[in-house]
């Protein structure tokens, strides 16, 4: 097949920028860890504040916090390394009873460059905290972890899976895309995320949960103080209810199935929304369950 030259040119121009990107993978990966350790009293906040790269938190009976920073550079040698690392700008501070995690990937020069080079660093940031510690993370994109936490968690990724264990206090997640997983929470729960499943364990309180496509669960233990929220554009939505919890439902889907394990009458037609509403055990705050293409269903827990 014959081109015209002025594509052949711009074939030339991208197989010049492409040429560093393979010559790199030809190179080593060099790893570069920093740790930092802090006494501090429980209360505190851990802050990590990430353009980019995963987060695991680890809990402990100890009154220390302990950040480890694994940096993983592709370079084509050990120089090349080195001058990538001098444009990672990495803090670890305390402030007070507060500890705080900051990385920054900055450099001057040609856009390509700068693009090509940051890539080329992976993050990766363990840090153990008290048993009563808040918890607050930014990352660019990444997967987070947490074990149990004594305290509130507040984060938000722009793309990654976030995974926690179970935490006495408020809980707010924010994702781009990616799943949101919590093993049971004290406090009132806000998650949303652009795509992705969601789901809460045994909650005892308020749930807003919102995803654009996914499904998502929940588990309602003990009576919420005011209404809940479940909204998914494409997925199911399930929760489950103790008989202790008494609500003010109405769960509608515009296609899809609906159920109540309640007694409430499903209303709609074959092909089209299904949709129930009414008091159960009682009545209490509202809840509200939406699904644009999925189905709705109530649970006895």
């Amino acid at each position: 097949m014959r081109y015209p030259n002025r594509i052949l040119g711009l074939m030339a121009i991208l197989a010049l920028l492409l040429a560093p990107v393979a010559n790199a993978g030809d190179g080593v990966d060099i790893k570069d860890t920093i740790k930092k350790s802090f006494s501090v009293k429980e209360g505190g906040t851990l802050s990590l504040d990430l353009d980019r790269g995963s987060i695991v938190i680890r809990s402990s009976s100890e009154s220390t916090v302990l950040v480890e920073v694994d940096r993983i550079v592709g370079a084509e040698s050990k120089e090349d390394a080195k001058r990538i690392l001098e444009q990672h700008q990495l803090e670890i501070l305390k402030k007070g009873n507060d500890v705080v995690v900051r990385s920054r990937f900055d450099q001057d020069g040609f856009e390509w460059t700068k693009w090509r080079d940051r890539d080329r660093v992976k993050l990766k940031v363990v840090v153990r905290v008290p048993a009563q510690y808040n918890v607050e993370f930014t990352t660019g994109a990444g997967n987070v972890y947490a074990e149990d936490v004594d305290g509130m968690v507040n984060g938000t990724t722009g793309a990654g899976n976030v995974q926690i264990g179970r935490v006495s206090g408020r809980v707010s997640i924010t994702s781009g895309t990616g799943n949101v997983d919590i093993d049971g929470a004290m406090g009132p729960v806000e998650i949303a995320t652009g795509a992705g499943n969601i789901r809460v364990g045994e909650v005892a309180g308020e749930v807003v949960a919102n995803t654009g496509a996914g499904n998502i669960e929940a588990k309602i233990m003990s009576q919420p103080s005011s209404r809940s929220k479940l909204e998914t554009g494409a997925g199911n939505v399930t929760v489950y209810l103790s008989d202790s919890v008494g609500i003010d439902v109405h769960a509608e889907t515009g296609i899809g199935s609906a159920d109540c394990d309640f007694g409430l009458k499903v209303s709609g037609r074959f092909l089209s929304g299904k949709s129930f509403k009414g008091s159960v055990n009682g009545g209490g705050p509202a809840l509200t369950m939406h699904s644009g293409a999925g189905s709705v269903s109530l649970k006895k827990q």
